[in-house]
């Protein structure tokens, strides 16, 4: 059951069981007006929300913004927040666990939208003030309900595979949800928004880790000056272009540590590193410990 913390209410794995009613990846939710109010909190799970009618106000982090028909965006693990001034305000919720899904979140940022609205936008909604949320079209709207549906019918129903289904029919409307945000955004401008353009660096880098890459390169694919992409850059992710790549190519190096065999200088090699010494140099700095010492103590990739 629900739980405060510092003053604010907490839901857990266990509430999201009671939401779905069974044991599943995804479970949905429809609120309507004046259920919603209540006082700020947080979850341990994440919240897709699309609002079907009426109109109110929303607090995401200590900053508020207004809603309307349409309106669709991302609640993420951890983030306060909650609704008020509400007139008629019809909500309607998925909730889910990624780790649960039957596609993983790598293979799922291939598809172009995918990261820019699931994982940029909420992480930059106050830059841009939440002018980078979808807001659906009537007839999306309407498919996004028929998900719903389709994924009610299935927690009720407990058919056999009922768990798998779902996963799968939520792992459709994550795509479908992908393309209709790769979408608006490239109707509203041409050259498509900051976040579709920071995605597309994102998606050359998960791909070329392993090779050298030129910030020159990053900025052309931006399409901008160096001095522009860095700067936007930054503002979105946080830390530098260098940096990222830097922890991209740790992280991986990680992974192969706790997954195979593979020598350090093979390691080092395959993730980007001049040599196995400035690899070692870099893993200590950020884990606390070299690379030998890392795969003898069998540490997992959520170190």
């Amino acid at each position: 059951m629900s739980r405060f913390v510092d003053g604010v209410e907490h839901f857990d794995r266990n509430d999201f069981f009671l939401m779905a009613g069974c044991q599943s990846p995804v479970a949905v939710n429809h609120v309507r007006d004046q259920q919603t109010l209540g006082a700020a909190h947080y979850h341990d799970f994440y919240e897709l929300t699309t609002v079907l009618d009426g109109s109110g106000r929303y607090e995401y982090q200590g900053s508020v913004y207004d809603l309307n028909p349409g309106d669709t965006f991302i609640i993420c693990p951890g983030t306060r927040h909650h609704y008020m001034e509400q007139h008629k305000l019809s909500l309607m919720n998925f909730v889910w666990y990624p780790e649960e899904l039957p596609i993983s979140p790598e293979t799922l940022n291939l598809i172009p939208g995918y990261r820019a609205f699931f994982d940029l936008e909420p992480q930059s909604r106050s830059i841009f003030r939440f002018e980078c949320h979808l807001v659906l079209m009537p007839e999306q709207s309407s498919a996004m309900q028929l998900f719903y549906r389709r994924i009610e019918k299935e927690l009720k129903e407990r058919a056999s595979g009922y768990f798998m289904t779902a996963g799968l029919i939520f792992t459709e409307l994550l795509i479908t949800v992908s393309r209709f945000y790769n979408d608006s955004k490239k109707r509203l401008d041409k050259n498509g928004n900051d976040l579709q353009k920071i995605e597309e660096v994102l998606a050359y880098l998960d791909s070329n880790y392993m090779h050298r890459i030129s910030r020159s390169k990053a900025a052309k694919i931006y399409g901008s000056s160096e001095t522009t992409f860095s700067r936007s850059f930054k503002r979105i992710m946080t830390e530098s272009f260098f940096d990222y790549l830097l922890n991209l190519r740790l992280r991986h190096a990680r992974e192969m540590l706790c997954e195979s065999d593979m020598s350090i200088s093979k390691i080092a090699q395959n993730c980007g590193f001049c040599d196995s010494n400035y690899l070692c140099y870099r893993f200590r700095l950020k884990f606390g410990m070299p690379p030998h010492q890392f795969r003898i103590s069998g540490q997992k990739s959520d170190f």
